[in-house]
């Protein structure tokens, strides 16, 4: 559901009242799970409305901008990966084999040929209803990797003989609703348990895990028939508010989706979210207004449309509500003398919004590869040995790079014989395998064994171990000089997005050269363009300066003048 980009329509901060409504919301929906673990009292609460790849209309809500709820067609909630690390027994979970994850994060829902049994008979899959929203976790670590639907009842999955669907997937790691808030994504927990930690599947050997597929014990399994029936058996007051809840929640989003009202305060918003610091105050409202309000609305704004009818009886409500302070200089005259860009609503505002809607193909269109990475973590057992190549207790280090750091272990100490190529173990290795001789391969094989496996999830941002950017100059025919750029797709950017950048912003013809011998392809941009790559991938790449090299042969201006 959320594997490709979604476009943000609208976003508002709730206010006491509807934070309210929300949490007795999500009491209602999960009544087995304290609503002050997921939100607190005086949580900021954010909705943002959404339209998904495919088309569908969704609503996120997120608490102190991180996304914990979503919601399905008819309006039921649904916990994000946040909510489940946070709260892991808020839904139910099916495992899978950890090679079934980046098979998941491709676009596959879960196969039953990927779930391991809770059981044995009828309760090999559990009781639950079609339709059951579940959580998938892996047979190494508790944590959940996934959500969804499943696509029939626990007795039709077993009658199934093991084939087809099990669960409909709805929302993974990695996928965009996970990097929703770049500045607050996280990695998988690893949590290891007893039941995940033996020699076996988890169920195929726990009773207690038997017993609980037998006869689930609360909390019990949330569906959505379950909710509404404990809705039914609510008292009458709650029966009541949460009608009301309904009600008004009907009304609010006719009322968001087309009130100009609301328009006017998101422009308003927007305007005060990405100009705020770059306003030249005093500034007269007009100019305000016109300069900065009316570019940041995705519509037109016709103030008469709205309830305020004049320009001074909405910057009146704004200025009642601390977001500005006007002046009257003389009569007639109104400045803009101080905003308030702490403000919780300002704060809380998700910017670009407007530039998703006017260019919807751009937001489509992400700058950089994500991709999904086998790692290996240091444990206790192994960091006797990581720790001498400067790897700490906990950090993970990509699958690829264990052979070469054992390698360069070996060849620092001196530890491959030079008649059988076998490694001798010293202190540190007998210590962690024995005091066993081996290869190379079969060490690392023995030293990964010590380790937990996981996965996590990288994108072009991540710098280490790659080759720099290098920036050069050539000359073509007729004395034409051209910018060469290499290495740029070692660091995940796409060379698409990136190509279309250079043209807008360059306004110069870019172009792909493949180079022979090698795997990555160079850039070639036509005149002398260091200057303007390096501030591109600084500022909107944030690839670090220290990783580019031959910004030395940019035009310097001075230079040229005082020739």
């Amino acid at each position: 559901m959320f594997l490709k980009p979604y476009r943000p329509k609208s976003s508002a901060a709730l206010k006491g009242s509807d934070s309210k409504k929300f949490r007795q919301r999500v009491e209602a929906a999960f009544p087995h799970v304290s609503v002050d673990q997921l939100v607190q009292a005086k949580a900021a609460v954010t909705q943002v409305k959404i339209l998904t790849h495919g088309g569908v209309q969704s609503m996120v809500y997120c608490v102190d901008k991180l996304p914990l709820f979503f919601e399905l067609d008819g309006g039921n909630l649904v916990p994000t990966l946040y909510s489940l690390w946070s709260v892991p027994d808020i839904l139910p979970y099916f495992t899978t084999h950890e090679g079934v994850l980046p098979k998941l994060t491709n676009g596959a829902d879960l196969m039953l040929p990927g779930v391991v049994p809770l059981g044995v008979g009828l309760s090999m899959y559990g009781h639950y209803k079609k339709g059951q929203l579940m959580a998938v976790n892996l047979t190494n670590n508790k944590s959940a990797v996934g959500l969804g639907q499943l696509t029939r009842s626990s007795d039709e999955l077993y009658m199934c003989g093991g084939h087809g669907v099990a669960i409909k997937m709805l929302h993974l790691f990695g996928d965009k609703l996970w990097s929703h808030e770049p500045s607050l994504v996280q990695q998988i927990p690893l949590v290891k348990t007893k039941a995940l930690s033996g020699e076996d599947f988890p169920a195929l050997g726990s009773e207690t895990e038997r017993k609980k597929a037998a006869h689930p014990a609360a909390p019990a399994p949330v569906t959505f028939a379950s909710v509404a029936q404990n809705e039914e058996l609510e008292s009458d007051t709650a029966a009541l508010s949460l009608d009301d809840q309904a009600t008004s929640k009907s009304d609010e989003e006719v009322e968001d989706e087309d009130s100009p009202e609301l328009i006017l305060k998101n422009a308003f918003l927007s305007a005060l979210k990405n100009n705020g610091k770059k306003l030249p105050l005093p500034l007269l409202t007009s100019n305000f207004y016109r300069l900065y309000v009316v570019t940041e609305a995705p519509d037109q704004i016709d103030l008469k449309k709205t309830r305020y009818k004049k320009l001074s009886n909405f910057l009146a409500e704004m200025v009642d509500q601390g977001f500005i302070v006007v002046r009257e200089e003389s009569k007639g005259v109104d400045k803009i003398i101080s905003v308030d860009l702490e403000h919780p609503e300002v704060v809380n505002f998700i910017t670009d919004v407007k530039a998703n809607e006017a260019n919807g193909s751009a937001s489509e269109t992400p700058l950089f590869h994500s991709e999904l990475k086998e790692m290996y973590i240091v444990t206790d057992v192994t960091a006797a040995f990581f720790t001498k190549l400067n790897f700490k207790r906990g950090e993970g280090i990509p699958a690829g790079q264990i052979k070469k750091i054992v390698r360069e272990y070996v060849s620092k100490h001196g530890l491959l014989h030079p008649l059988t190529k076998l490694v001798r173990p010293d202190e540190t290795l007998i210590e962690l395998y024995g005091n066993r001789e081996a290869s190379l391969s079969e060490m690392c094989s023995l030293i990964t064994s010590k380790m937990e496996h996981s996965y996590q999830m990288c994108s072009g941002k991540d710098t280490s171990g790659k080759p720099l950017i290098q920036m050069s100059l050539a000359t073509r025919s007729g004395n034409k000089k051209v910018t060469l750029v290499s290495n740029i797709e070692a660091y995940g950017i796409i060379l698409a997005e990136f190509i279309k950048l250079c043209k807008q912003g360059a306004a110069a013809s870019t172009s792909v050269v493949k180079l022979p011998h090698q795997k990555h392809e160079q850039l070639q941009i036509q005149g002398n363009q260091v200057r303007f790559v390096h501030t591109l991938l600084t500022e909107t790449y944030k690839v670090p300066p220290k990783c580019i090299l031959g910004l030395e042969l940019a035009k310097d201006g001075k230079k040229n003048k005082r020739k």
